[in-house]
């Protein structure tokens, strides 16, 4: 094991619910969401004060590159990844898009089953990992199956998994209070919502703002911010590594200013034409930051990965970026929700 982070607040009880002992106790903090979900708000706090940050990969259990999962293997003992096949470690943190819940769909608009979504959010996180999920929200009239599957989110012995929840896409203040209220209106309480729009070179701290819906509603502060290379053209590379510095700098005033730990909500360099894209760009610039966490998008065909694979020009470079003191991986962490 390379490092360890062991997030630990207090011991995990595993307590009996009325007559049921194998029934976990999920009590509900002063907030009205679980004590587990505010639990993680606070360890994502700690990192943001540390010289660590989680490293995340959207869809990690799901698909990568030649490979996809309908979750109807019953003799799996453990989960497929892309990660876990180049450094033996799965990521800490597990991103899923859940866009067509909305319309009461049981699959999202990329085709991926909702029950295995759910299946793989409860493995993820009885190992340990933290989950985040995204949606393309079109109005607020949406939200009731949304709340249905939030709610659903609950492991065999009875604890519902905390998650973070991100629109994607255009937002408005409108829409981000709407979401709050009905989500409280249907009891979901293992639920915090990230503000992370998407930035550009031109973005500043008025215009990050804008749809800002208040420090009562949003719990976390993020961005999305992508590396567009073609070709592996390096002064573009360089201009990404420069424009996401200073994108964290602005950020991080604000997560100062509102209380509010910051994250990397999405990123990532399509096709990675650079071989030490990972420790010469990502790393230098993330390592200046009081970043929670980094989420790098999907590896959904060959002409849409984020991430490496086997074989791929940029695997040795991940593994220097995944032996980084900074970085952290599933093996790295502890009791997120303790």
């Amino acid at each position: 094991m390379k490092k360890y982070l062991s997030i630990i607040a207090a011991a995990l009880v595993i307590a009996s619910c009325g007559g049921n002992q194998h029934k976990a106790d999920d009590p509900l903090a002063d907030s009205g969401r679980t004590q587990r979900t505010e639990n993680l708000l606070s360890n994502l706090k700690q990192l943001g004060d540390s010289t660590v940050y989680l490293f995340g990969h959207q869809d990690d259990p799901i698909c990568g590159m030649g490979w996809s999962t309908d979750g109807n293997d019953s003799t799996a003992t453990e989960q497929h990844s892309d990660i876990k096949s180049i450094c033996n470690d799965y990521p800490a943190l597990a991103g899923f898009d859940i866009t067509g819940i909305e319309k009461g769909n049981q699959q999202t608009a990329e085709g991926k089953e909702l029950s295995l979504i759910r299946q793989e959010v409860i493995n993820t996180y009885n190992d340990n990992g933290i989950v985040t999920l995204s949606l393309t929200l079109p109005s607020a009239n949406a939200v009731a199956p949304l709340a249905a599957f939030l709610n659903s989110l609950e492991t065999p012995y009875g604890v519902r998994v905390p998650v973070l929840l991100r629109l994607r896409g255009q937002q408005s203040k409108a829409l981000w209070q709407s979401l709050a209220e009905g989500l409280k209106e249907n009891d979901v309480t293992n639920a915090l919502l990230v503000y992370a729009p998407t930035v550009d070179s031109l973005t500043t701290e008025q215009k990050y703002m804008e749809q800002y819906p208040g420090d009562d509603i949003i719990d976390l502060l993020g961005l999305s911010y992508y590396c567009d290379a073609p070709e592996g053209d390096t002064t573009l590379v360089a201009r990404y590594a420069q424009q996401l510095d200073r994108q964290l700098t602005m950020l991080a005033a604000i997560g100062k200013q509102h209380g509010k730990p910051i994250a990397v909500a999405e990123t990532g360099y399509n096709g990675i034409k650079t071989d030490d894209w990972w420790t010469h760009t990502l790393a230098t610039v993330l390592e200046k930051h009081p970043i929670s966490y980094v989420l790098l998008w999907s590896n959904a065909s060959p002409a849409s990965f984020f991430v490496p694979y086997p074989g791929h020009t940029s695997t040795s470079d991940f593994v220097r970026f995944y032996n980084l003191p900074a970085t952290l991986f599933r093996h790295d962490v502890n009791g997120p929700y303790n």
